[in-house]
Protein backbone atom coordinates (compact mmCIF):
# COMPACT_ATOMS: atom_id res chain seq x y z
CA UNK A 1 0.00 0.00 0.00
CA UNK A 2 1.38 3.17 -0.71
CA UNK A 3 0.64 5.98 1.86
CA UNK A 4 0.85 10.13 0.93
CA UNK A 5 1.02 11.45 4.05
CA UNK A 6 1.90 15.29 5.18
CA UNK A 7 1.90 17.57 8.03
CA UNK A 8 -1.80 19.16 8.95
CA UNK A 9 -2.40 22.71 7.96
CA UNK A 10 1.04 22.86 6.12
CA UNK A 11 1.85 24.05 2.72
CA UNK A 12 5.54 23.78 1.40
CA UNK A 13 6.42 27.35 -0.17
CA UNK A 14 7.56 26.50 -3.28
CA UNK A 15 7.97 29.16 -6.54
CA UNK A 16 6.00 27.87 -9.54
CA UNK A 17 6.09 29.44 -13.21
CA UNK A 18 3.08 30.05 -14.94
CA UNK A 19 3.31 26.43 -16.50
CA UNK A 20 3.32 25.13 -13.36
CA UNK A 21 7.25 23.77 -13.00
CA UNK A 22 9.81 24.98 -10.89
CA UNK A 23 10.61 28.90 -11.42
CA UNK A 24 12.27 29.63 -14.45
CA UNK A 25 16.15 31.12 -13.64
CA UNK A 26 16.06 34.79 -13.59
CA UNK A 27 19.62 35.94 -14.32
CA UNK A 28 18.65 39.42 -13.60
CA UNK A 29 17.68 38.26 -9.97
CA UNK A 30 19.06 40.23 -7.19
CA UNK A 31 19.43 39.02 -3.92
CA UNK A 32 20.00 42.36 -1.77
CA UNK A 33 16.72 43.80 -2.10
CA UNK A 34 14.21 40.89 -2.05
CA UNK A 35 12.44 41.13 0.94
CA UNK A 36 10.74 37.98 0.85
CA UNK A 37 13.93 35.69 0.00
CA UNK A 38 11.70 32.13 -0.42
CA UNK A 39 15.43 30.27 -0.66
CA UNK A 40 16.07 30.74 2.85
CA UNK A 41 13.90 27.81 3.48
CA UNK A 42 16.10 25.60 0.49
CA UNK A 43 18.59 24.63 2.34
CA UNK A 44 17.88 20.84 3.21
CA UNK A 45 18.99 19.86 6.43
CA UNK A 46 21.15 23.26 6.70
CA UNK A 47 17.84 25.39 6.47
CA UNK A 48 17.58 27.70 9.90
CA UNK A 49 14.57 26.07 12.02
CA UNK A 50 13.49 30.11 12.19
CA UNK A 51 13.25 30.25 8.46
CA UNK A 52 11.08 27.20 8.09
CA UNK A 53 8.69 28.64 10.70
CA UNK A 54 8.92 32.00 9.06
CA UNK A 55 6.98 30.16 6.04
CA UNK A 56 5.02 27.26 7.71
CA UNK A 57 4.36 28.69 11.74
CA UNK A 58 1.43 26.58 13.51
CA UNK A 59 0.62 26.79 16.63
CA UNK A 60 0.16 22.97 18.73
CA UNK A 61 -3.12 22.94 19.38
CA UNK A 62 -3.35 21.84 23.52
CA UNK A 63 -6.89 20.79 22.96
CA UNK A 64 -6.70 18.38 19.59
CA UNK A 65 -7.83 15.71 22.05
CA UNK A 66 -10.68 16.35 24.39
CA UNK A 67 -8.54 14.08 27.26
CA UNK A 68 -5.75 15.18 29.36
CA UNK A 69 -2.33 15.88 28.24
CA UNK A 70 -0.04 13.44 30.58
CA UNK A 71 3.38 11.99 28.90
CA UNK A 72 5.49 13.58 25.96
CA UNK A 73 8.42 11.69 24.24
CA UNK A 74 11.09 14.60 22.46
CA UNK A 75 13.68 13.26 19.95
CA UNK A 76 15.66 16.51 18.71
CA UNK A 77 17.99 16.88 16.32
CA UNK A 78 21.27 19.31 17.11
CA UNK A 79 20.53 23.37 16.97
CA UNK A 80 22.60 24.65 14.03
CA UNK A 81 26.09 23.96 13.73
CA UNK A 82 28.98 25.20 11.79
CA UNK A 83 30.55 23.56 8.62
CA UNK A 84 32.78 20.20 9.43
CA UNK A 85 36.54 20.13 9.08
CA UNK A 86 36.56 19.27 5.49
CA UNK A 87 33.58 21.92 4.39
CA UNK A 88 34.72 24.75 6.65
CA UNK A 89 37.98 23.96 5.08
CA UNK A 90 36.54 24.49 1.19
CA UNK A 91 34.99 27.32 2.14
CA UNK A 92 37.86 29.00 3.64
CA UNK A 93 39.98 27.97 0.46
CA UNK A 94 37.43 29.63 -1.66
CA UNK A 95 37.48 32.59 0.08
CA UNK A 96 40.94 32.69 -0.26
CA UNK A 97 40.96 32.35 -4.01
CA UNK A 98 40.58 34.66 -7.48
CA UNK A 99 37.06 34.19 -7.66
CA UNK A 100 36.15 37.51 -5.60
CA UNK A 101 38.68 40.05 -7.31
CA UNK A 102 38.10 38.60 -10.94
CA UNK A 103 34.14 38.71 -10.36
CA UNK A 104 34.75 42.65 -9.10
CA UNK A 105 36.92 42.77 -12.78
CA UNK A 106 34.11 41.15 -14.49
CA UNK A 107 31.44 43.52 -13.34
CA UNK A 108 33.64 46.45 -13.84
CA UNK A 109 34.55 45.51 -17.41
CA UNK A 110 30.35 44.43 -18.01
CA UNK A 111 30.55 41.31 -18.33
CA UNK A 112 28.10 40.42 -15.03
CA UNK A 113 24.17 40.22 -14.32
CA UNK A 114 25.19 41.13 -10.77
CA UNK A 115 23.31 44.08 -9.49
CA UNK A 116 24.66 47.06 -7.87
CA UNK A 117 23.96 45.77 -4.12
CA UNK A 118 25.20 42.20 -4.84
CA UNK A 119 28.16 43.16 -6.58
CA UNK A 120 29.09 45.64 -3.89
CA UNK A 121 28.38 43.32 -1.10
CA UNK A 122 30.55 40.87 -2.86
CA UNK A 123 33.44 43.41 -3.09
CA UNK A 124 33.38 44.04 0.77
CA UNK A 125 33.50 40.67 1.76
CA UNK A 126 35.59 39.51 4.22
CA UNK A 127 35.69 36.64 6.13
CA UNK A 128 36.04 38.47 9.33
CA UNK A 129 33.19 41.09 8.47
CA UNK A 130 30.56 37.96 7.51
CA UNK A 131 31.52 35.41 9.80
CA UNK A 132 33.78 37.76 13.20
CA UNK A 133 36.11 34.64 14.42
CA UNK A 134 33.12 31.72 13.90
CA UNK A 135 34.50 30.14 10.56
CA UNK A 136 37.79 29.42 11.88
CA UNK A 137 38.76 25.36 11.54
CA UNK A 138 39.14 24.75 14.98
CA UNK A 139 35.52 26.03 15.58
CA UNK A 140 34.37 23.62 13.01
CA UNK A 141 31.12 21.81 13.55
CA UNK A 142 30.52 24.08 16.93
CA UNK A 143 26.84 24.40 17.89
CA UNK A 144 26.11 28.48 17.32
CA UNK A 145 24.42 30.90 19.32
CA UNK A 146 21.71 30.99 16.27
CA UNK A 147 21.37 26.85 17.17
CA UNK A 148 21.28 27.27 21.25
CA UNK A 149 18.51 30.20 21.06
CA UNK A 150 16.46 28.26 18.29
CA UNK A 151 16.68 24.73 20.48
CA UNK A 152 15.93 26.77 23.84
CA UNK A 153 12.84 28.52 22.13
CA UNK A 154 11.72 25.44 21.20
CA UNK A 155 11.49 24.06 24.97
CA UNK A 156 9.90 27.06 25.89
CA UNK A 157 7.11 26.28 23.68
CA UNK A 158 6.49 23.28 24.61
CA UNK A 159 6.67 23.76 27.93
CA UNK A 160 3.84 27.03 27.42
CA UNK A 161 1.58 24.30 25.44
CA UNK A 162 1.93 21.42 28.28
CA UNK A 163 3.13 22.98 31.62
CA UNK A 164 1.13 20.11 33.32
CA UNK A 165 4.23 17.37 31.81
CA UNK A 166 6.97 20.03 31.51
CA UNK A 167 7.34 21.76 34.55
CA UNK A 168 9.69 24.67 35.36
CA UNK A 169 11.26 22.88 37.86
CA UNK A 170 13.27 20.33 37.51
CA UNK A 171 13.02 16.86 39.05
CA UNK A 172 14.78 13.59 38.17
CA UNK A 173 11.62 11.63 38.75
CA UNK A 174 9.66 13.67 36.08
CA UNK A 175 12.61 14.08 33.24
CA UNK A 176 15.02 11.90 31.82
CA UNK A 177 16.98 13.31 29.25
CA UNK A 178 20.02 11.67 27.07
CA UNK A 179 21.81 12.88 24.19
CA UNK A 180 24.33 10.76 21.89
CA UNK A 181 28.30 11.24 22.61
CA UNK A 182 29.11 14.58 19.98
CA UNK A 183 29.66 17.63 21.37
CA UNK A 184 26.38 19.39 19.02
CA UNK A 185 24.30 16.81 20.70
CA UNK A 186 25.21 18.05 23.89
CA UNK A 187 25.32 21.59 23.74
CA UNK A 188 22.02 21.20 22.26
CA UNK A 189 20.43 18.73 24.96
CA UNK A 190 21.35 21.66 27.58
CA UNK A 191 20.49 23.93 25.63
CA UNK A 192 16.90 22.35 25.83
CA UNK A 193 16.81 21.83 29.33
CA UNK A 194 18.24 25.75 29.98
CA UNK A 195 14.75 26.79 27.91
CA UNK A 196 12.41 24.33 30.40
CA UNK A 197 14.67 25.24 33.77
CA UNK A 198 16.65 27.98 33.13
CA UNK A 199 20.47 28.06 33.43
CA UNK A 200 20.48 27.72 37.72
CA UNK A 201 17.91 24.77 37.32
CA UNK A 202 19.35 23.50 34.15
CA UNK A 203 22.53 23.11 36.09
CA UNK A 204 21.11 20.06 38.26
CA UNK A 205 19.88 17.26 35.17
CA UNK A 206 21.29 14.22 35.36
CA UNK A 207 21.96 13.02 32.50
CA UNK A 208 21.52 8.87 31.09
CA UNK A 209 25.47 8.22 30.69
CA UNK A 210 26.51 7.47 26.89
CA UNK A 211 27.44 3.99 26.13
CA UNK A 212 30.49 3.03 24.71
CA UNK A 213 28.71 1.66 21.62
CA UNK A 214 25.44 3.56 21.54
CA UNK A 215 22.84 1.25 19.11
CA UNK A 216 20.20 3.50 20.85
CA UNK A 217 20.89 6.71 19.89
CA UNK A 218 23.86 6.53 17.36
CA UNK A 219 22.58 2.75 15.16
CA UNK A 220 23.99 4.13 12.03
CA UNK A 221 27.51 4.01 13.62
CA UNK A 222 27.47 0.63 14.74
CA UNK A 223 25.60 -1.19 11.80
CA UNK A 224 28.46 -2.52 9.29
CA UNK A 225 25.23 -4.45 7.35
CA UNK A 226 23.50 -0.94 7.03
CA UNK A 227 26.19 0.16 5.53
CA UNK A 228 27.00 -2.34 3.11
CA UNK A 229 23.61 -2.06 1.77
CA UNK A 230 23.71 1.42 1.19
CA UNK A 231 27.32 1.22 -0.23
CA UNK A 232 25.90 3.01 -3.31
CA UNK A 233 23.56 5.31 -2.37
CA UNK A 234 25.28 8.17 -4.25
CA UNK A 235 24.78 6.97 -7.57
CA UNK A 236 21.55 8.65 -8.58
CA UNK A 237 22.70 11.64 -7.19
CA UNK A 238 25.94 11.60 -9.16
CA UNK A 239 23.68 10.98 -12.12
CA UNK A 240 21.78 13.85 -11.41
CA UNK A 241 24.69 16.11 -10.34
CA UNK A 242 26.39 15.27 -14.14
CA UNK A 243 22.95 15.30 -15.63
CA UNK A 244 21.29 18.55 -17.62
CA UNK A 245 19.85 20.61 -14.80
CA UNK A 246 22.91 21.02 -12.63
CA UNK A 247 25.10 21.54 -16.09
CA UNK A 248 22.86 24.35 -16.72
CA UNK A 249 23.13 25.48 -13.30
CA UNK A 250 26.84 26.28 -13.19
CA UNK A 251 26.47 27.04 -17.13
CA UNK A 252 24.30 30.48 -15.44
CA UNK A 253 25.91 31.13 -12.43
CA UNK A 254 29.51 31.39 -14.23
CA UNK A 255 27.85 34.10 -16.88
CA UNK A 256 26.19 35.75 -13.39
CA UNK A 257 29.50 36.58 -12.67
CA UNK A 258 31.11 37.24 -15.65
CA UNK A 259 32.93 33.82 -16.65
CA UNK A 260 32.00 33.48 -19.92
CA UNK A 261 35.01 31.76 -21.54
CA UNK A 262 38.20 31.96 -19.42
CA UNK A 263 38.61 29.89 -16.17
CA UNK A 264 34.78 28.94 -15.58
CA UNK A 265 34.29 27.42 -12.25
CA UNK A 266 33.24 23.68 -11.96
CA UNK A 267 30.73 22.55 -9.78
CA UNK A 268 32.87 22.19 -6.43
CA UNK A 269 33.33 25.50 -6.75
CA UNK A 270 29.74 26.53 -7.02
CA UNK A 271 28.87 24.43 -4.84
CA UNK A 272 31.04 25.27 -1.94
CA UNK A 273 29.82 28.77 -2.67
CA UNK A 274 26.44 27.90 -2.33
CA UNK A 275 27.77 26.32 1.17
CA UNK A 276 28.91 29.48 2.26
CA UNK A 277 25.54 30.91 1.38
CA UNK A 278 23.18 28.81 3.39
CA UNK A 279 25.87 28.08 6.03
CA UNK A 280 25.56 32.24 6.53
CA UNK A 281 22.28 32.22 7.02
CA UNK A 282 21.29 29.31 8.71
CA UNK A 283 24.15 29.78 11.31
CA UNK A 284 23.21 33.58 11.65
CA UNK A 285 19.55 33.87 10.96
CA UNK A 286 18.09 33.80 14.89
CA UNK A 287 20.90 36.46 15.96
CA UNK A 288 20.10 38.58 12.63
CA UNK A 289 17.20 40.49 13.82
CA UNK A 290 15.94 39.65 10.25
CA UNK A 291 13.06 37.89 8.53
CA UNK A 292 15.14 37.26 5.39
CA UNK A 293 17.92 36.78 7.21
CA UNK A 294 21.48 38.44 6.57
CA UNK A 295 22.99 40.30 3.44
CA UNK A 296 25.16 37.02 2.43
CA UNK A 297 26.96 38.05 -0.51
CA UNK A 298 27.73 34.59 -2.28
CA UNK A 299 23.82 34.09 -2.41
CA UNK A 300 24.33 36.70 -5.02
CA UNK A 301 25.03 34.35 -8.06
CA UNK A 302 22.02 31.87 -7.31
CA UNK A 303 18.07 32.09 -8.88
CA UNK A 304 15.71 30.38 -6.89
CA UNK A 305 15.82 28.07 -9.26
CA UNK A 306 19.41 27.16 -8.45
CA UNK A 307 18.17 26.76 -4.42
CA UNK A 308 15.74 24.25 -5.75
CA UNK A 309 18.00 22.24 -7.98
CA UNK A 310 20.41 22.07 -5.30
CA UNK A 311 18.14 21.31 -2.35
CA UNK A 312 16.96 18.37 -5.03
CA UNK A 313 20.78 17.48 -5.08
CA UNK A 314 20.99 17.44 -0.89
CA UNK A 315 17.67 15.92 -0.27
CA UNK A 316 18.96 12.86 -2.38
CA UNK A 317 21.51 12.12 -0.37
CA UNK A 318 19.00 11.41 2.60
CA UNK A 319 16.61 9.73 0.47
CA UNK A 320 18.65 6.88 -0.41
CA UNK A 321 20.70 6.76 2.71
CA UNK A 322 18.21 7.17 5.55
CA UNK A 323 14.66 7.39 3.67
CA UNK A 324 12.50 5.53 1.37
CA UNK A 325 15.35 4.90 -1.34
CA UNK A 326 17.39 2.53 0.89
CA UNK A 327 16.59 -1.09 -0.83
CA UNK A 328 16.04 -3.21 2.53
CA UNK A 329 13.29 -0.61 4.41
CA UNK A 330 12.69 -3.58 7.05
CA UNK A 331 16.67 -2.99 7.86
CA UNK A 332 15.91 0.63 8.09
CA UNK A 333 13.21 0.67 9.97
CA UNK A 334 14.99 -1.56 12.59
CA UNK A 335 17.48 0.82 13.40
CA UNK A 336 15.54 2.65 15.29
CA UNK A 337 14.21 -0.43 17.28
CA UNK A 338 15.91 1.24 20.64
CA UNK A 339 13.85 4.57 20.19
CA UNK A 340 10.60 2.86 18.99
CA UNK A 341 10.28 0.50 21.74
CA UNK A 342 11.01 3.43 24.42
CA UNK A 343 8.12 5.25 22.94
CA UNK A 344 5.63 2.95 23.16
CA UNK A 345 6.53 1.70 26.38
CA UNK A 346 6.56 5.34 27.45
CA UNK A 347 2.66 5.68 25.85
CA UNK A 348 2.04 2.31 27.38
CA UNK A 349 3.13 3.02 31.07
CA UNK A 350 0.91 3.44 33.83
CA UNK A 351 3.15 3.61 36.38
CA UNK A 352 3.19 7.18 38.16
CA UNK A 353 6.95 6.96 39.38
CA UNK A 354 8.06 6.86 35.58
CA UNK A 355 8.86 10.11 33.97
CA UNK A 356 6.76 11.99 32.65
CA UNK A 357 9.15 13.20 29.74
CA UNK A 358 11.77 11.52 28.17
CA UNK A 359 14.04 13.76 26.04
CA UNK A 360 16.35 12.94 23.55
CA UNK A 361 19.20 14.73 21.47
CA UNK A 362 20.58 13.21 18.30
CA UNK A 363 20.88 13.86 14.32
CA UNK A 364 19.04 14.41 11.52
CA UNK A 365 19.01 10.30 10.41
CA UNK A 366 17.33 8.61 13.63
CA UNK A 367 14.34 11.72 12.90
CA UNK A 368 14.13 10.21 9.31
CA UNK A 369 14.15 6.96 10.26
CA UNK A 370 11.22 7.40 12.79
CA UNK A 371 9.45 8.76 9.91
CA UNK A 372 9.68 5.94 7.66
CA UNK A 373 8.79 3.43 10.76
CA UNK A 374 5.60 5.20 11.28
CA UNK A 375 5.03 5.48 6.82
CA UNK A 376 5.23 9.24 6.72
CA UNK A 377 6.01 11.67 4.07
CA UNK A 378 6.33 9.18 1.46
CA UNK A 379 5.74 9.75 -2.07
CA UNK A 380 4.07 8.29 -4.65
CA UNK A 381 7.38 8.01 -7.14
CA UNK A 382 11.34 7.51 -5.70
CA UNK A 383 13.35 10.83 -6.31
CA UNK A 384 15.94 10.06 -8.84
CA UNK A 385 17.68 11.62 -11.36
CA UNK A 386 15.58 12.26 -14.23
CA UNK A 387 12.03 13.49 -12.00
CA UNK A 388 13.40 16.53 -10.07
CA UNK A 389 10.71 18.63 -12.36
CA UNK A 390 7.82 16.42 -11.10
CA UNK A 391 8.93 16.48 -7.35
CA UNK A 392 9.36 20.43 -7.12
CA UNK A 393 6.12 19.35 -4.38
CA UNK A 394 7.39 15.92 -2.94
CA UNK A 395 6.83 15.39 1.07
CA UNK A 396 10.14 13.89 1.40
CA UNK A 397 11.88 17.71 1.50
CA UNK A 398 14.04 18.37 4.48
CA UNK A 399 14.00 21.33 4.75
CA UNK A 400 10.85 21.25 6.20
CA UNK A 401 11.31 17.53 7.91
CA UNK A 402 15.04 17.88 9.66
CA UNK A 403 16.16 21.18 9.38
CA UNK A 404 18.65 22.11 12.27
CA UNK A 405 16.69 21.53 15.51
CA UNK A 406 14.56 19.26 13.87
CA UNK A 407 12.33 17.55 16.26
CA UNK A 408 9.91 14.51 16.48
CA UNK A 409 7.69 14.47 19.33
CA UNK A 410 4.95 12.26 20.50
CA UNK A 411 2.25 13.44 23.21
CA UNK A 412 -0.03 11.33 25.22
CA UNK A 413 -3.56 12.22 26.08
CA UNK A 414 -5.43 10.18 28.85
CA UNK A 415 -8.52 9.18 28.16
CA UNK A 416 -11.53 7.82 30.22
CA UNK A 417 -11.80 3.86 29.57
CA UNK A 418 -7.91 3.72 29.17
CA UNK A 419 -7.63 3.80 24.81
CA UNK A 420 -5.60 7.24 25.57
CA UNK A 421 -5.16 9.45 22.26
CA UNK A 422 -1.39 9.78 21.02
CA UNK A 423 -0.54 12.68 18.74
CA UNK A 424 2.93 13.27 16.81
CA UNK A 425 3.90 15.97 16.49
CA UNK A 426 6.78 16.99 14.02
CA UNK A 427 8.55 20.53 13.95
CA UNK A 428 6.11 21.61 16.53
CA UNK A 429 3.07 20.73 14.09
CA UNK A 430 0.60 17.96 13.95
CA UNK A 431 1.63 15.24 11.55
CA UNK A 432 -0.65 12.60 9.32
CA UNK A 433 -0.02 9.10 9.96
CA UNK A 434 -1.80 6.34 8.06
CA UNK A 435 -4.35 4.85 10.18
CA UNK A 436 -5.05 7.68 12.32
CA UNK A 437 -7.45 10.21 11.97
CA UNK A 438 -6.97 12.23 8.96
CA UNK A 439 -8.93 15.75 10.02
CA UNK A 440 -6.38 16.48 13.24
CA UNK A 441 -3.73 13.55 13.07
CA UNK A 442 -4.93 11.98 16.52
CA UNK A 443 -4.11 8.45 17.02
CA UNK A 444 -5.78 5.50 19.49
CA UNK A 445 -2.69 3.95 21.83
CA UNK A 446 -4.44 0.69 20.99
CA UNK A 447 -3.78 1.51 17.25
CA UNK A 448 -0.51 2.45 17.65
CA UNK A 449 0.55 -0.30 20.06
CA UNK A 450 -1.03 -3.11 17.32
CA UNK A 451 0.57 -1.86 14.38
CA UNK A 452 4.21 -1.59 16.07
CA UNK A 453 3.46 -4.81 18.58
CA UNK A 454 7.03 -6.19 17.18
CA UNK A 455 9.02 -3.55 18.76
CA UNK A 456 7.94 -3.44 22.21
CA UNK A 457 9.52 -7.02 23.83
CA UNK A 458 12.46 -6.87 20.79
CA UNK A 459 16.17 -7.49 21.56
CA UNK A 460 16.48 -4.10 19.98
CA UNK A 461 20.43 -4.16 20.59
CA UNK A 462 20.58 -7.45 18.10
CA UNK A 463 17.16 -6.32 16.23
CA UNK A 464 18.37 -3.12 15.32
CA UNK A 465 21.18 -4.13 12.68
CA UNK A 466 19.13 -7.06 11.03
CA UNK A 467 16.26 -7.32 8.64
CA UNK A 468 13.96 -9.69 10.66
Amino acid sequence: MQFHVAFIGLTAFVVFSADAGPSMHNPTYCYATDNIRPQINMASVLTSYQAIRRFNFTTVNPYVSTCSPSRLWYLGMYGTRLPNPPTLQRIIDFTQSSVQNATIENYLAGRTTLCREDFENIRDFTMDSEFGDLFRIENAAMVTESGIFAVQNISRRFQQIFPNILSETYTPARFHFRHTSTPQSNDSIRAFATGLFGEAGAANVVYEPVPDADWFLSPFSFCPAFDEETADWERQRIAFREGPEIRELIEQVNRKLGFHTSNPMDFDQVWTMWNICVFAVATTFETSNSETGPDSPWCAPFSIAHHLLLEYYEDMRWFYSRGYGVRNQRLLQNMNCGLMQDLLRHMQSENDSDAMARIFMSSASEIQAMLVILGSFRDFWPMHQHNFAQQTTRNWLMSLITPYSGNLAAVRFDCDGGDHDVIFLLNERPILVPGCDQQNGVCKLSFIVNRFQRFIDANCSTLFCSDD
